[in-house]
């Protein structure tokens, strides 16, 4: 876990801290992206198994991917300890290959919360590493992020990824500011590895506290 710049009141720095532990070794599977601020930790079932995938994910936890049964299934988020208190339902549709994240965002006092099934579907080749940034910020309707070393910025809506940057191994700056009046998100460092592509998740609520947590796809 690394902590590098904190930033409270959107002052344009963010907090980084490194996840995934905890999942699969194959890196593969179904994973949540918490990105409710006012959210409690939440369990993940799904329809095609009986005991929980994941549970007890806190906001911006770093927990990795959980293995996850093929074919069709419903996944449901409930709050963690009471799976009858659901707070997002969704379909998906797994090979029992494929990797996916379950992006949890929004606010209970603010725009309210909602769920969207994310495929990470890594290039099968890239120099360096690869990285792409999962927008669940409240308060910002788009970022425009970047990565040093990558071919150039990329726009990102809220509940959506971006494309995967090609960037060099070793230490990489990341960056997010809000597309509507370039005001500061997210500047944070993280040491990449070669062949390793990653997800950073950009979340917390612009003008209080914003954070940046590492995810490790493969």
């Amino acid at each position: 876990m690394s902590a590098l710049l904190v930033a409270c009141g959107g002052g344009g720095g963010g907090e980084s801290s490194s996840g995934g532990g905890g999942g699969n070794d194959s890196a593969r599977g179904i994973r949540v992206l918490h990105a409710v601020i006012d959210g409690a930790p939440v369990d993940l079932f799904s329809s095609a198994r009986s005991e929980a995938l994941t549970s007890k994910v806190f906001f911006s936890d770093g927990k990795g991917y959980r293995s996850l049964p093929s074919g069709e299934q419903t996944i449901r988020i409930s709050r963690a300890l009471d799976q009858n208190n659901v707070v997002a339902s969704l379909n998906v549709t797994s090979t029992g290959e494929d990797s996916f994240s379950v992006l949890y965002y929004g606010s209970f006092s603010g725009s309210g919360v909602q769920a969207k099934v994310l495929e990470d579907a890594v290039p099968s080749e890239f120099a360096g590493a690869a990285i792409r940034f999962v927008n669940g910020v409240e308060g910002a309707s788009a970022l425009v992020v970047n990565a040093s070393g990558s071919a150039g910025a990329q726009q990102v809506l809220r509940g959506a990824a971006s494309e995967y940057m090609a960037v060099g191994a070793g230490d990489v700056r990341l960056t997010a500011a809000r597309a509507a009046d370039g005001q500061a998100i997210l500047s944070i460092s993280e040491t990449l590895t070669e062949g390793g592509a990653y997800t950073v998740l950009v979340a917390g609520e612009v003008g209080f506290y914003t954070k940046g947590t590492l995810f490790r796809d493969r």
